[in-house]
């Protein structure tokens, strides 16, 4: 059965009137951490600090040429570091828990990456799972494997291919707690790790490509997965020097069960036919169309005349990108305080920067996505909602009425919201989605928003504000404020402002 975007989203859309409250199941909570009984590890040395760069100047400069010095295992080292590591620890119901470099809905981090290493230095060929919590890798597979991967994503080419990132996601661990809305989470959960991969590719100065079309059951198949319980949701392409060695396999053979087994993370999981259906209408990876021009215009929204975004230029006393990564975390604390408009201007240059660091193989934001603000107390701008227009840097005013109050209301009476001077808006048509894209184009335009919801996270973290993503809210009451077509949808938030400690 074929389930469109649409159908999903609305499908699960939250009801104030029609909320049906659950239980947690402490005693089958899923484990955030895979393990491989029986497998050796092998310990990735420990990152070295460097590229002590502003966000922004990281951001500017992936858009210059990028080198081939090609990957070892002490630049692996660092990408993990910063793309996907542990950076804190706390506790929760009596047990340790993790905090990690990226946001996490119900900090249930659905996310695992596997490594392809097809030519890094000091590293055999193989297929790897990257395990977070050991910091050391777990071979699942010898051999070169580097056709296949460039295969699976439609690639022609393959000698220049060093290494592969694959981002999964295990459904489960989400949807313990959001049941068949956890979809939406994981995508989004993705979009977030995305977004710090390839910051750390770029502060490598590695050449890079992003890939949301694949072909799923080949991808599972290689990294060895449970394609009922994880699923590959983003492959990340390295290039390196090109080699003229052959591939060393010919044939992926199937993996033991006991590796197939580690997608299980609770002893009693919860199958939701809807997230299955929803993700394997997807699976059909070719483009269904033409990409339906700039999301922007097909919300149903009239704005007032574009005007270009002010001028950003970071100051000196911006806490440096690599800092910036391992001090973020989701911050409450917002007060009602003015922010100044260099602030505002910071960022709306981050958010016209991330789209265009790393353009998707298949598809460019815009066309997916597009990105809103709600702002009071910003600088000069007036209170109220404006859209932005990405490729043109530039945003234009949709109404002057303040909203920040019945968005608080609407994102589940969450009161400390109304003191945050600003909620960033990601939306979509899910119409134009399916339209253009078929089932997948619901994947695009969630990955996207979580990827530009991770660049303001760290933007606030940069410029020491609080910063929080609310993915929980009244969908029906969320369109109807900002005044949205049927077709149209908010899919995250993300708000941002002055907080009452900025914790260093």
């Amino acid at each position: 059965m074929t389930i469109s975007a649409k159908d999903y989203h609305f499908s699960t859309a939250y009801d104030r009137f029609d909320m049906k409250g659950h239980f947690l199941d402490w005693q089958n909570q899923p484990a955030v951490f895979k393990s491989y009984p029986g497998k050796g590890i092998l310990p990735l040395p420990k990152p070295e600090d460097s590229h002590e760069i502003s966000l922004w100047e990281l951001y500017r400069s992936a858009h210059g040429p990028r080198h081939d010095a090609g990957l070892d295992r002490d630049r692996l080292s660092r990408i993990f570091s910063r793309g996907h590591a542990l950076r804190a620890r706390g506790r929760s119901v009596g047990d340790d828990f993790y905090f990690r470099t990226a946001p996490s809905a119900g900090a249930l981090y659905p996310n695992e990456i596997y490594l392809g290493a097809f030519q890094i230095q000091g590293l055999d060929s193989g297929i790897y799972h990257y395990g977070i919590g050991n910091w050391a890798l777990t071979r699942l597979r010898k051999g070169n494997f580097r056709r296949h991967a460039a295969s699976a994503c439609g690639l022609s080419s393959y000698r220049e291919l060093s290494a592969a990132f694959f981002i999964t996601a295990i459904f489960f661990r989400s949807a313990w707690k959001y049941r068949v809305r956890a979809l939406r989470y994981v995508l989004l959960d993705a979009g977030h790790v995305l977004e710090n991969l390839l910051l750390a590719l770029a502060a490598e100065g590695l050449r890079f490509t992003v890939h949301y079309n694949f072909d799923d059951v080949s991808v599972g198949h290689l990294v060895g997965i449970d394609n009922r319980r994880e699923v590959c949701i983003a492959c990340i392409n390295v290039y390196g020097v090109c080699s003229e060695k052959d591939d060393d396999v010919n044939l992926v053979e199937p993996l033991p069960p006991e590796i197939l087994h580690t997608s299980i993370v609770s002893a009693r999981e919860i199958f939701h036919e809807e997230i299955k259906d929803a993700f394997k209408s997807g699976r059909r990876w070719l483009r269904q169309g033409d990409s339906g021009g700039n999301i922007m215009n097909t919300l149903g929204i009239s704005y007032s005349r574009m005007v270009s975004n002010p001028v950003y230029q970071p100051p000196q006393n911006l806490l440096p990108y690599p800092r910036s990564v391992f001090h973020r975390r989701s911050k409450r604390n917002f007060i009602e305080k003015t922010i100044s408009m260099d602030v505002l201007a910071g960022f709306l240059d981050i958010l016209c920067l991330a789209p265009a660091m790393c353009i998707s193989a298949e598809t460019g934001m815009p066309s997916t996505l597009s990105v809103g603000f709600l702002a009071e107390r910003a600088g000069r701008v007036p209170s109220g909602f404006y859209v932005m227009d990405m490729v043109e840097k530039s945003f234009g005013s949709v109404s002057h009425d303040p909203m920040i109050a019945a968005m608080a209301r609407i994102c589940l009476d969450q009161e400390w919201l109304r003191s945050a001077c600003l909620h960033f808006i990601f939306m979509t048509n899910l119409s134009v989605l399916d339209k253009s894209w078929g089932p997948r184009g619901y994947r695009y335009a969630m990955i996207n928003a979580g990827r530009l919801g991770q660049a303001v996270y760290l933007a606030a973290t940069a410029m020491r504000l609080g910063c929080c993503g609310i993915g929980a809210f009244y969908d029906g009451e969320a369109a109807k404020l900002l005044g949205l077509n049927t077709d149209s949808a908010m899919l995250y938030l993300v708000a941002a402002g002055p907080v009452k400690q900025f914790e260093r």
